[in-house]
């Protein structure tokens, strides 16, 4: 690197200091009250590095001199850059340096940098200090971290990641152009990005179909580098009218063949069954495709049913993606200015944390969510110890206040949940007297809600709603009774066609 002396003029300085000391003198002799005029400011611009080519990232320097005054600041601009016309107005600044990004979305730029002082009297120097310059500038590369594949599913929602690079330029500062379908173009400023349902509908409706998704990196110069693009099939959330259910199937058959199969028919015959059309509800069976990408996606998709039903049988293990994109089903249950509050059911055992008990869902859903002021705990056989996991044994019998209807154990259960309720109008279930493994003689207590249903608003119970059952349904068909208990809460959950209450 080489540092340069731009337009050092000597001799044309010593002319100004000997004009200078001759103004002075013959003002001695001129009338009483003349005064020497002005004389303007001188520039001298230093250019860091190589003059020609250099990168589109440049470093400049400058000083003013002004032998009658002081030099007040500079003014500066670019000309000769048809990319960039806006650059040619000139630019008032204090300073005697400053790095440039020059606009080069071609890749190559030869623009002229002018800089001129301004002195204390407001004068201009007459002749600016130029350089021409010859600037490159080298695409930017972005990749896409988690591209989804042709096989993979989602519905109208999307979150992409990716990294860029810049070899030389400040790949901090640069852009991405969001497309869906050689459209919907967006500029994006962070590395991530969640596209917005309305951007997949097509004439206003949502179809099934493969999209493609590309992302377009443009650096600080402006250049675009290479598109990244993915492709991956988008289905409609109802093959006919609106849709009125999204059922989730967190049930694995890995688990049992016939117990899966099992769980999942007493959920979708109960659509079937009970829904007023055929076609407007949709099964997601997560063991084959995951369309989640993030707790937005969550949301949207939740957003585009009436209702969403999330099971996960009698399994214990803890599931890591409700735990993962909780905050999108909250938001789902929110509502915002554009969709009403959610209805949302989730089913299954160690649901929620608390005392001695693990569980994706946080302790906040009991006083958010589900009409409770916190979890039930019962005493361990440990002095001083207590544990919000509770037991139920063989042939429990559970009673319903919301549905009125009642359900059997057909074996034994642990990992249920108690919820001291504020309006037992909400219980969906209560585990009896003595029913539970830990109400043994000795900490005998009194009927415990294992299942709450409850309104957004209680003035409209129409409206959106947030049930929880930490039993099981499939554990609990020692009545034959689950089937006329699901319609009646698919009923509660406003989805079936109107009839008699669920409670006369």
């Amino acid at each position: 690197m080489r540092l340069g002396l731009h337009r050092f003029r000597p001799v044309l300085a010593a002319a100004i200091v000997a004009g200078t000391l001759a103004v002075v003198f013959a003002a001695g002799c001129a009338k009483k009250g003349s005064f020497a005029p002005n004389v303007p400011p001188e520039t001298t611009l230093f250019v860091q590095g190589p003059v020609d080519p250099v990168n589109h990232i440049v470093h400049l320097y400058w000083f003013g001199t002004d032998p009658d005054g002081e030099v007040a600041g500079f003014q500066l601009r670019f000309t000769n850059n048809a990319a960039a016309p806006a650059d040619t107005q000139w630019v008032w600044t204090t300073r005697t340096d400053s790095i440039f990004t020059v606009f080069t979305p071609t890749g190559a730029a030869m623009p002229t940098f002018e800089v001129r002082a301004v002195d204390n009297e407001g004068a201009l120097d007459p002749t600016p200090a130029t350089e021409d310059f010859s600037f490159t500038n080298q695409p930017p590369v972005v990749t896409l971290t988690n591209p989804p594949r042709t096989t993979d599913t989602t519905y109208a929602s999307m979150t992409l990641n990716w990294v860029a690079q810049d070899i030389d330029g400040d790949v901090t500062k640069t852009r991405f152009l969001v497309g869906l379908d050689g459209g919907r173009d967006t500029i994006v400023t962070t590395s991530s990005y969640v596209i917005p349902t309305d951007y997949f509908r097509i004439g206003g409706q949502l179809a099934s179909g493969p999209r493609t998704v590309t992302v377009i990196p443009i650096d600080d110069g402006g250049r675009a580098g290479t598109p990244a693009t993915a492709t991956w099939y988008v289905r409609a959330p109802a093959a006919t009218g609106t849709a009125r259910l999204l059922l989730i199937d967190d049930f694995p058959s890995s688990l049992g063949g016939a117990l899966n199969f099992s769980t999942d028919t007493m959920y979708s015959n109960t659509a079937a069954r009970n829904i007023l059309a055929p076609g407007v509800y949709s099964i997601l069976r997560l063991e084959f495709t995951q369309p989640f990408r993030s707790a937005a996606d969550v949301r949207q998709t939740f957003q585009l049913f009436d209702a969403v039903i999330w099971y996960r049988g009698t399994q214990t293990s803890f599931s890591t993606l409700l735990a993962t994109y909780q905050d999108g089903i909250a938001a789902y249950l929110d509502g915002n200015a554009t969709h009403p509050p959610g209805r949302f059911l989730i089913e299954g055992l160690n649901l929620i944390q608390g005392r001695a008990a693990t569980g994706p869902l946080r302790e906040d859903w009991v006083t958010r969510y589900f009409g409770s002021d916190r979890l039930m705990l019962y005493e361990t056989l440990l002095p001083g110890d207590s544990s919000a996991v509770w037991g139920l044994g063989n042939s429990g019998v559970l009673k319903s206040t919301a549905v009125c209807d009642s359900l059997r154990a057909g074996g034994i259960l642990s990992g249920l949940r108690g919820f001291a309720v504020r309006d037992t109008h909400d219980v969906l279930l209560w585990a009896r007297s003595g029913q539970l493994s830990q109400q043994a003689s000795q900490f005998e207590r009194p009927d415990i809600p294992v299942a709450v249903s409850v309104p957004h608003n209680p003035a409209d119970p129409s409206g959106g709603r947030a049930a929880i059952t930490t039993v099981p349904m499939r554990g609990m068909n020692g009545y034959s009774s689950v089937p006329r208990f699901l319609a009646k809460v698919f009923y509660q959950f406003g989805l079936t066609a109107p009839g008699p209450p669920p409670c006369p």
